[in-house]
């Protein structure tokens, strides 16, 4: 198979990916928004996970000139990936705060303004993670690991609801889960790394 012809097949594949992960974020949104485990550990990363599908279908795609175009210009603000990865923890953080939550369930405005600024957030981080080395993203991880453990602990011990919209129960589990994505997250990343650095090494 020709080199532009594997491309396009990615860029499809990765396009279809992402268009079937914002049509199922759309199309469940009552549901995994009705609790606030679901909101922010299924519907929040599914919309980013979209994004991300969108940024490699978008870079697989940069066969055409126009495309190489923007890629250069693009680089020159996202060098070694640090103002891509910086936008996503900002964004993480924001998305953890009670009251975005609370915001979601009550403007519809606000719901469309997470719908387009998590997507992009996604685009942004995939550039971003291609162009950092091992230590940058290791730096961003461990602090966007530890947030989430801070974040997650806070909604276990805090005996007041934090988000008018949903249960202390709600709250409680969410926190659960944030810890387990503290540990998960990381551990997913190591594994990952060093079966790459293998395959490098095996050439």
């Amino acid at each position: 198979m020709s080199g532009p012809l594997r491309h396009l097949r990615g860029s499809r594949a990765y396009a279809g990916m992402s268009a079937v992960l914002m049509v199922l974020a759309l199309v469940f949104d009552v549901a995994l928004t009705r609790s606030m485990a679901t909101h922010m550990l299924l519907h929040i990363p599914m919309i980013l996970f979209a994004g991300l599908a969108a940024g490699a279908a978008w870079c697989s795609s940069r066969q055409a000139r126009s495309w190489k175009r923007a890629g250069r210009v693009w680089a020159r603000y996202n060098e070694q990936g640090v103002p891509g990865l910086l936008l996503a923890a900002l964004v993480s953080a924001y998305w953890m705060i009670p009251k975005s939550l609370d915001d979601v369930m009550l403007f519809p405005m606000v719901a469309m303004v997470k719908y387009v600024g998590l997507f992009i957030t996604g685009v942004v981080l995939f550039d971003a993670l291609r162009r950092a080395n091992s230590v940058i993203t290791l730096f961003f991880l461990g602090n966007l690991s530890w947030m989430m453990a801070v974040v997650g602990l806070i909604y276990q011990e805090d005996n007041s609801r934090l988000c008018n919209a949903y249960l202390l129960s709600d709250q409680e589990m969410a926190g659960r889960g944030l810890v387990v994505l503290a540990v998960v997250v990381p551990v997913v990343w190591l594994w990952t790394e060093r079966n790459r650095l293998r395959r490098l090494m095996s050439k």
